[in-house]
């Protein structure tokens, strides 16, 4: 179990140093107090989401009493055993680590089978769902995006 700095230090850099230097340089163009408000909550959750994620991993009894309580209950932030599902074969859904409120209608249209095979006509890199389920990358690769 990482400690909160060690486990969110990666996100800081480009959500937290990079997003109060463009507002500071773009000052005369963005200067909507609602941009401003906008991007430090966006980039302020984008930080935290990776120790929600951390969360969705361990047990109830590890984790502060409000984030079982408050936070998975209510679905702000997705709870174990819905996450697990994302670590099951056949890989083929539930990718939204946060909360999991988009899960099913992203998995519906196929919205991450999309976005390999786009990364995989971009770069020729394979997802590595499809290592683990060959007959996942054939439907991908086929354009057949959605679950069975």
């Amino acid at each position: 179990q990482r400690q909160f700095c060690n486990n969110v230090y990666k996100l800081c850099t480009p959500f937290g140093l990079a997003p109060i230097l463009l507002t500071l340089a773009t000052q005369s163009y963005t200067s909507h107090p609602l941009f401003t408000i906008y991007g430090a909550m966006f980039c302020s959750w984008e930080i935290l989401s990776q120790e929600f994620h951390k969360w969705s991993h361990m047990p109830p009894k590890d984790c502060p009493w409000w984030v079982n309580s408050i936070l998975q209950k209510s679905g702000v932030s997705i709870a174990r055993k819905p996450h697990a599902l994302h670590h099951i074969a056949p890989y083929d859904g539930n990718y939204c680590i946060v909360s999991g409120v988009n899960n099913p209608w992203l998995d519906n249209i196929g919205f991450f089978r999309l976005l390999e095979h786009i990364v995989y006509k971009i770069n020729g890199i394979e997802s590595n769902a499809w290592k683990l389920d060959p007959e996942l990358r054939t439907r991908t690769l086929q354009g057949d995006y959605k679950k069975p």
